[in-house]
């Protein structure tokens, strides 16, 4: 079957060809630059349901309102017109794709959309891009493909699925059974809704690989909602760890974007806080506090695990390399090592940043019922990973200083292994990893 057949199959579907009328007018008035609060209201009136969403949002504690607010008219002015379409659009796709019996679990599916959002508004505004509402939808939106092929082909997308969450590639997968992938057909969804092309167009791109070829203006949301994707932290389903070509392209795309690492660690500590918030805002269900705090733990194991395969592979390559060829060889891998463990170390960073963040939001909402000591083990995990974080630096300082006679002494190399797994030893086998064996 080809692409071209996909879409046309895709365009008789009348319950996804075209948004819920509400919806597509919310979203026409609101992209008018002299829309008013009265005329967005007129629309949502429409909706009693939207209605209802909207008037318990704005008198929630999120925003704290002194009195209680009882009109659409007065929770327009208070959310202001960018807001209301973003909770609007949400609150649509959210019913728009409700599926009880599907195989792609919709709270990691939203969890995950809604975090790339909230990056992709995080990365617009740290390089400058107007409006940052834009990308937040963008980011939103930019997996839908997914489930479009999920409700028009369920039984061969199952299938997939299952292969997908045993490790193979999703992109692949689909270019082999439809001709097509779920970039494009989110595109093509977004085209029929009358979606502006600048943000199908971002959708389409976001799993391709970027160059100075495609480092355009019109290109610049592609990028933006590509690197949100990239540094994401809760996927929809489990994936391998980060290859070095992946971890490439995230400092690739950040440079074109003028973004540096400390910016993008920031700004990732950023999105992973605020994404309990922001659900409880545009009424998205994506998991409780404690499931979070369960990935965010899951999280920084894996950082562990990189790190010390890391140290394996370059043991094990400079145990092979003659000792006539390793100083140049041991300069070269210098370079190598220091740069993936920096990039390690940052997302291990903003992990346990945003971790501490969820643990306090979870304490002070008292969502948390610490009667099973969750807040005094994640504390001890933050501590612990400080502690590896700050000796790895400290790896890598020595590293950066050392002379080149140095590399003579193979000891010097190899010894780092050692010296991290000795403090990962100490930290509590309850909590951590251990260590496997260099063969």
């Amino acid at each position: 079957m080809t692409e071209e057949n996909i879409f046309k199959l895709l365009k008789d579907n009348k319950e996804l060809s075209s948004l819920p009328q509400v919806l597509a007018e919310v979203i026409r008035v609101a992209d008018r630059d002299e829309c008013s609060a009265s005329e967005i209201a007129d629309v949502i009136l429409k909706d009693p349901s939207l209605s209802a969403r909207m008037l318990r949002i704005v008198n929630s504690s999120f925003y704290g309102q002194a009195r209680e607010i009882t009109t659409i008219n007065q929770s327009v002015v208070t959310l202001g017109v960018r807001a209301v379409k973003a909770m609007a659009l949400s609150a649509g796709l959210y019913r728009l794709f409700e599926n009880e019996n599907s195989v792609v679990d919709r709270i990691r599916f939203w969890r995950h959309s809604l975090e790339v959002a909230i990056a992709c508004r995080e990365i617009a505004k740290a390089c400058g891009y107007q409006p940052a509402e834009e990308a937040f939808v963008a980011g939103l939106m930019h997996d839908l493909g997914i489930l479009v092929l999920e409700s028009n082909f369920s039984d061969r997308f199952r299938h997939v699925w299952n292969l997908v969450e045993a490790g193979e590639s999703l992109i692949k997968l689909e270019e082999e059974n439809w001709s097509t992938n779920h970039c494009r057909v989110g595109r093509f969804l977004l085209t029929q809704w009358g979606i502006p092309s600048l943000i199908g167009d971002s959708i389409a791109g976001h799993h391709d690989e970027f160059s100075d070829e495609n480092n355009t203006p019109q290109h610049r949301l592609s990028r933006i909602v590509s690197l949100a994707n990239h540094i994401s932290k809760f996927r929809i389903c489990q994936l391998p760890p980060m290859g070095a070509d992946q971890i490439e392209q995230i400092d690739s795309l950040a440079g074109s974007l003028g973004i540096g690492p400390t910016t993008l660690a920031d700004l990732q500590e950023k999105t992973i806080s605020r994404l309990i918030k922001e659900s409880e805002f545009l009424d998205l269900k994506v998991g409780s506090t404690t499931d979070l705090l369960l990935d965010a733990n899951s999280l920084i194991y894996k950082q562990y695990l990189l790190v010390e395969s890391v140290l394996r592979e370059n043991r094990q390559m400079q145990a092979q390399i003659a000792r006539d060829q390793l100083k140049k060889a041991a300069l070269e891998s210098l370079k190598t090592i220091t740069a993936t463990l920096s990039h390690y170390i940052n997302n291990a960073s903003a992990t346990i940043l945003g971790r501490a963040q969820l643990v306090q939001l979870a304490v002070d909402k008292g969502t948390v019922v610490d009667s099973e000591n969750v807040v005094d083990d994640s504390m001890e995990i933050v501590v612990s990973s400080v502690e590896t974080i700050s000796l790895v630096l400290d790896e890598l300082k020595k590293l950066s200083s050392f002379d080149t006679t140095h590399y003579h002494d193979e000891t010097s190399i190899l010894d780092i292994e050692d010296r991290l797994k000795e403090h990962i030893n100490r930290l509590d086998p309850k909590k951590l990893p251990q260590p496997q064996p260099t063969k």
